[in-house]
């Protein structure tokens, strides 16, 4: 059993992430991405078809824009889990204060500045808190596992979460 929350000018917890989640969150992060990709490959095959293709190059590409896609975000999320999983099963202490959200696991800790959070919404098992950006302009997102968390415990890591700052405020519940 993992300890459970506390409050003492802080909020301080452990969770543990599951495969099944971060394959979510990693679609979730690609998914735009490749949808992008998708929607360009689409339109080249119907700028190939009016412009009279004479083989098959536009019927590749509208098949490549479809497939392609839905190959990698159903493909990539789970190699990447393979790949990490000796990573994913641990305890991760987290640490809420007024710096930011500190995560600690195994000898390593990240912090996650208040500045850095644009937005955080509530999805199935954890809440994301979206931060910086991709090259695509799309934010990069980080998860809280709240599985170990009472449904009263994750009411308020959420409102501890969205009350840092304007941004958060706005953000609405996914």
């Amino acid at each position: 059993m993992l300890p459970r929350m506390e409050d003492a000018g802080q909020l301080t917890f452990q969770a543990q992430m599951d495969p099944k989640l971060m394959k979510a969150l990693l679609r979730r992060v690609l998914f735009p991405i490749l949808a992008v990709g998708g929607a360009v490959m689409l339109a080249m095959a119907a700028l190939l078809y009016w412009a009279g293709d004479p083989g098959d190059a536009a019927l590749s590409t509208a098949a490549g824009g479809v497939i392609a896609p839905l190959l990698l975000l159903f493909t990539v999320p789970p190699q990447v889990v393979k790949r990490d999983a000796h990573k994913i099963g641990r305890p991760v202490a987290y640490r809420i204060d007024a710096a930011g959200v500190h995560s600690t696991s195994g000898f390593s800790t990240k912090t996650l500045e208040w500045s850095a959070i644009k937005a955080v919404h509530r999805a199935r098992g954890q809440i994301l808190l979206s931060h910086g950006r991709l090259s695509s302009g799309k934010r990069w997102m980080s998860s809280i596992p709240t599985a170990d968390l009472t449904p009263a415990e994750q009411d308020r890591l959420l409102a501890v979460l969205r009350s840092r700052g304007a941004a958060l405020t706005n953000a609405p519940a996914s």
